[in-house]
């Protein structure tokens, strides 16, 4: 009997204790650390980069030239016409000495031009043309215009004096305009000392010393008329300049096109090495300036006439000029011999109008 117990016993023993190494050999198994993540190898692709699309630049900008005939007519093209006329009568006078009263009458109504509003205007007309004939200028204001819009560019320039003087190229073309008008001013000058020292020779020629005065009533009267005359340049001389126009850089006429309107003043080429103590100095500098920008964008046709004309007025230098008509007028009234008529041509409505001009444009 107790044998068998024993038996039993043994065999239930043997039992649990099977059990217990499996359970042992399942939970060690249950328990068995994850295997380790596959080592890659070599760094990753980085992801593309996308650049941004740019817009395409605008076309380039063409600006038709209007027809000489229709441009004979505009403001600009009367303005600077009348600039030449006077200067053909200032380059004369140094070429030829006074030979009667008549021609020194002929010479004083010759040069009543400086005595007319339309003084200030032919200036700024004359120097607005030639900044348009400065290719790098012209290149820069319509390069301003095919990013920002002609209407636009028109507009700033209608409204901000100082706009045209920072586009490209403005430095170039205002050296340009002050060249020309400090040579001109200079050749004004010149002229009435070329009259001064006749009229100081005149007084001891024996036709001359004795010979009294013509109709000072006439005289003044021909003065005072031209403070309000506005002078039109003859036909020719507004159709040589009005053939010109703008002068781009890929144009192959440009040299002949700067000779022509050269010519029209006197001279073959432009006038060169003045020296200046800065740019863009005066309000006539600034107005010439901008109607150059303008003129290259075709914005001063007959349509525009009105404004320009309005824009192109000098207060200053008008009252500096109807100073030195006062004084000439006094000056006329007060002589008794007629070569004083010389010396009051020279000292007033020669070399005190270029004062005058010098003061306005520097």
């Amino acid at each position: 009997m107790y044998q068998k117990v024993y038996q039993v016993t043994s065999q239930i023993a043997r039992t649990t204790l099977c059990l217990s190494a499996a359970v042992l050999f399942v939970a060690c198994k249950t328990t068995e650390p994850a295997l380790p993540a596959p080592v890659i190898t070599g760094s990753p692709s980085p992801a593309p980069i996308v650049e941004p699309t740019k817009p395409a630049p605008p076309p380039p900008l063409f600006i038709p030239a209007r027809p000489t005939a229709e441009r004979m007519g505009e403001a600009l093209i009367r303005a600077a016409g009348n600039h030449a006329v006077l200067m053909s009568q200032i380059n004369l006078i140094p070429t030829e000495e006074i030979r009667s009263p008549d021609h020194m009458n002929q010479t004083m109504d010759g040069l009543s031009q400086v005595y007319s509003p339309s003084l200030g205007p032919a200036l700024i007309g004359y120097g607005a043309l030639i900044g348009a004939q400065n290719s790098d200028f012209a290149e820069g204001v319509i390069e301003t215009a095919r990013y920002q819009g002609i209407d636009s560019v028109v507009y700033q320039l209608y409204m901000d004096p100082n706009y045209a003087a920072s586009m490209p190229g403005a430095i170039f073309a205002s050296a340009d305009i002050q060249n020309a008008w400090a040579s001109d001013i200079a050749a004004i000058s010149r002229s009435g000392e070329h009259i001064k020292s006749q009229s100081y020779s005149l007084q001891k020629q024996a036709k001359w010393k004795k010979l009294k005065t013509d109709s000072r009533a006439k005289r003044l009267e021909a003065i005072g008329r031209a403070q309000s005359i506005r002078f039109k340049p003859p036909q020719h001389t507004a159709q040589q300049i009005a053939e010109v126009g703008t002068i781009r850089a890929d144009d192959g006429a440009a040299a002949q096109k700067r000779q022509q309107f050269w010519r029209t003043y006197g001279r073959n080429s432009a006038p060169r090495s003045q020296t200046f103590q800065s740019q863009y100095n005066s309000p006539i500098h600034r107005k010439a300036l901008t109607l150059s920008a303008l003129e290259i964008l075709g914005a001063t046709s007959a349509e525009s006439s009105k404004w320009i004309e309005n824009y192109m007025t000098s207060p200053k230098l008008n009252q500096c000029v109807n100073t030195a008509r006062l004084n000439t007028e006094q000056c006329i009234a007060a002589g008794h011999f007629k070569y004083e008529d010389a010396f009051c041509m020279a000292e007033h409505q020669l070399k005190e109008i270029s004062n005058c001009l010098t003061s306005s444009v520097l």
